[in-house]
């Protein structure tokens, strides 16, 4: 079982269980503000862009093809690193990032509407200090809060210009798609912050209070308890000997043991209790071990046999020959 509580699969389990108290995935409770706030933050330095943020719907657990679905047609993308491995994805559209560069060039957002053009570089480092602030003020916002399963130390990496190069940097996974669409200027321009968070934790299910949770527990229980991992261990042969003898062994002695040993092996738990019978055998190559009949094993699946084909008519030229040349009896 994940360490932070349900994995996903179990989840769906519980969440289509049809009586006891409802369950859900536990969300972030205030995502709504720390986007504002971080936002606010982020926008602070640059006079005259006067940000209203009004936070969209998140998009939770998407696949790598629908976060590329939600990208606007224009729009600037930044790679940003993460704890270890982990990437995630920047994205302001052209209204955010024509208003953050018109403000730091002319000191005002100019009302014209945002030119449908390619990404430059001189965007790339008018907008970056606007992201950086961003991402830190959502972090510390976010800090601590439940739900919260993917990587909050994210740093600024570099700036995309060709969406192919989006399969190579980020794994067909499951990421987060959090949104907010911004007034600037006053009203003279708008545009939207998408923010592609991956999931690096198993999300946690919350089950609601109310009444009849003993009896839903009840019945979910085993699910719970199928998903908890079992440590065995296949234990070959035992042998006894003396304290002196052990102490003698050396790298290269040899342990011998009869050809029987192999057919009578061990499955133990951890505490070196048998569970299974088993006898060592090979499979495409490899060596395996067979599970042999026992207490506590159920028995082996025995897949029927297709019925043989009735065997077809003859024909009248082979009925003639038959009885012409009749076969022994």
């Amino acid at each position: 079982m994940a360490k932070s509580g349900f994995n996903a699969a179990l989840a769906k389990k519980m969440q289509r269980s049809g009586s006891g108290p409802a369950c859900h995935v536990l969300r972030p409770a205030d995502l709504d503000g720390a986007l504002l706030r971080a936002l606010r933050q982020a926008g602070a330095p640059y006079d005259g862009l006067d940000i209203e943020t009004t936070p969209q719907a998140p998009t939770w657990d998407s696949c790598l093809a629908d976060a590329k679905a939600a990208l606007p047609e224009r729009r600037l993308m930044a790679v940003l690193e993460g704890p270890g491995t982990s990437r995630a994805l920047c994205v302001l559209d052209s209204g955010v990032v024509d208003a953050l560069v018109e403000v730091q060039t002319t000191g005002r957002v100019d009302a014209n509407p945002a030119l449908l053009r390619e990404t430059t570089r001189i965007d790339a480092a008018l907008t970056r200090d606007f992201i950086g602030l961003f991402l830190s003020g959502f972090a510390t916002e976010m800090t601590g809060q439940p739900g919260v399963n993917w990587p909050l130390g994210l740093n600024y990496g570099t700036c995309l210009t060709d969406e192919r190069q989006l399969d190579l940097l980020f794994p067909d996974g499951a990421y987060h798609l959090i949104s907010a669409k911004l007034t600037l200027g006053g009203g003279a321009k708008s545009g939207r912050v998408l923010l592609w968070v991956p999931v690096t934790q198993e999300a946690v299910l919350q089950v609601d209070d109310g009444p009849g949770d003993a009896l839903a527990w009840a019945r979910l229980w085993p699910a719970i308890a199928a998903e908890a991992p079992v440590a065995l261990e296949a234990v070959l042969m035992r042998q006894t000997m003396p304290l002196s003898r052990l102490q003698e062994l050396r790298v290269g002695d040899m342990l011998e043991f009869d050809r029987t040993d192999l057919a009578d092996m061990r499955i133990s738990d951890v505490e070196g209790k048998a569970v299974f019978r088993a006898r060592l055998g090979s499979r495409s190559g490899k060596r395996a071990i067979c599970l042999m009949p026992g207490a506590g094993l159920a028995p082996a699946r025995i897949v029927p046999s297709a019925p043989e084909p009735d065997a077809p008519a003859k024909t009248a030229a082979e009925q003639l020959i038959d009885a012409a040349m009749p076969g022994p009896s």
